[in-house]
């Protein structure tokens, strides 16, 4: 097995920051209250009831196959595996919280209609590796508190890049547990593109190394132009990539150095060119107009943070950056790139403009010029300018108590 440390820094920092924002240490307590063992129960009896579970009589070649890979990740943890007449070509893991009762692989009957014995031993590698790193405990939190559609259409965008971007590391890190399962490349690139095309590469005569090789070159151009990806696992190119990383690093040092410059093209996938100049405008534009005053309070630089935290992974690194350079040129830069790739944001630069000056609840004569100035270099009437504001004030403006002395 490789003796290489496959831990991925930023999936446990980002893991940090999910627990922490949704303070954790108290909501987590509740969460076991609340829920108990009933997903668990749930989850485990519908698999005993309509799935087949393997053992050493009924299915032994597969179950040597399944303790085999176990005992080669070092997993001490009980595991019930079950497989599920399902056509798609898939496998998921559930995490139990509860040492008495075994964590739980599914495998669909779908994959062993494609794969091959070494291809399942990177599956069921994957899998565990999902439960080595704990990945669904983050996940479960998250999903107890915004329960449904309509509650996660509530949850602030940072935290939902955060939890996003989460998940695409942690199935990279799954990745590498997989191809210690079974020390072999090709097994687990074959894998990757017969999960992602359904086909049957052997008979298709693919050959390995043209899949590398197309692998890389495919990823060097997916990457050059402004490739997206809409899934919730990385895109297959970035996968290949790191296991490739990771089956032929040398030292630890040279796999870290690898990672994270695939890390880095991670998130530049996630954070794009507008939202980089949008990071930029929030940076800027916050510190601008905070410190009119002559100075930044921490409800102003809270509220900057807040609004620059869905733009970027560091949030308070950024705002740092932008702070030791030439403000007002960020901050013009980034309005011209912004108008430039969407021009019909231009309300929303004047919208947190007018927030920005509101947000520690208190009306400036200063601030509400440099806004009439601002609303005006974007090419606002006055008039338009104060319906801004008005919006602003009859919804949230609070009297002041203080008059009453």
């Amino acid at each position: 097995m490789r003796e290489l440390n496959p831990h991925i820094e930023l999936q446990h920092l980002l893991a940090q920051q999910i627990f922490n924002a949704l303070q954790g240490d108290v909501t987590e307590d509740i969460r076991q209250k609340c829920e108990g063992n009933a997903n668990d129960v749930y989850f485990r009896s519908a698999r005993e009831g309509n799935s087949l579970k393997v053992n050493e009589t009924l299915l032994p070649q597969f179950y040597n196959l399944c303790k085999e890979v176990k005992e080669k990740l070092e997993f001490v943890g009980d595991i019930d595996f079950y497989i599920t007449g399902d056509s798609e070509v898939n496998a998921c893991a559930f995490y139990s919280p509860d040492e008495e009762r075994p964590h739980i692989i599914e495998v669909n009957s779908g994959l062993f209609e494609l794969m091959n014995e070494e291809e399942l031993k990177y599956i069921i590698g994957h899998e565990i590796g999902h439960l080595i790193n704990g990945d669904s405990m983050i996940k479960r939190l998250f999903f107890f508190i915004y329960s449904d559609d309509e509650a996660i259409e509530e949850c602030p965008e940072f935290l939902k890049k955060r939890v996003a971007f989460f998940d695409q590391l942690a199935e990279l890190s799954a990745d590498f547990h997989g191809y210690m399962a079974n020390d072999n490349l090709a097994a687990c690139v074959t894998a990757v593109y017969k999960m992602a095309s359904g086909l049957d590469l052997e008979k298709m005569n693919v050959s390995m190394d043209t899949l590398i090789a197309e692998n890389n070159q495919r990823l060097e151009y997916f990457l050059k132009n402004g490739g997206v990806n809409d899934g919730t696992h990385p895109v297959n190119l970035i996968r290949v990539r790191a296991m490739e990383l990771f089956a032929t690093a040398k030292t630890q040092a040279a796999f870290n150095r690898g990672m994270s410059e695939l890390v880095h093209e991670l998130q530049k996938i996630e954070y794009d060119a507008l939202d980089n100049a949008i990071a930029d405008y929030i940076a800027a534009a916050g510190l601008f107009i905070s410190q009119v005053d002559g100075k930044r309070d921490k409800v102003e630089e809270d509220f900057i943070i807040k609004e620059l935290a869905a733009y970027s992974l560091f949030p308070y690194k950024d705002l740092k950056r932008v702070e030791k350079g030439d403000v007002i040129s960020t901050l013009n830069n980034a309005i011209k790139a912004i108008l430039e790739m969407a021009p019909d944001l231009k309300s929303e630069l004047l919208n947190y403009f007018v927030n920005m000056a509101f947000a520690d609840g208190l009306l400036d004569e200063k601030e509400l010029a440099l806004i009439y100035d601002f609303g005006d270099k974007l090419g606002y009437a006055e008039s338009e300018i104060a319906e801004f504001l008005g919006n602003k004030v009859r919804k949230e403006f609070k009297p002041c108590v203080a008059a009453l002395k």
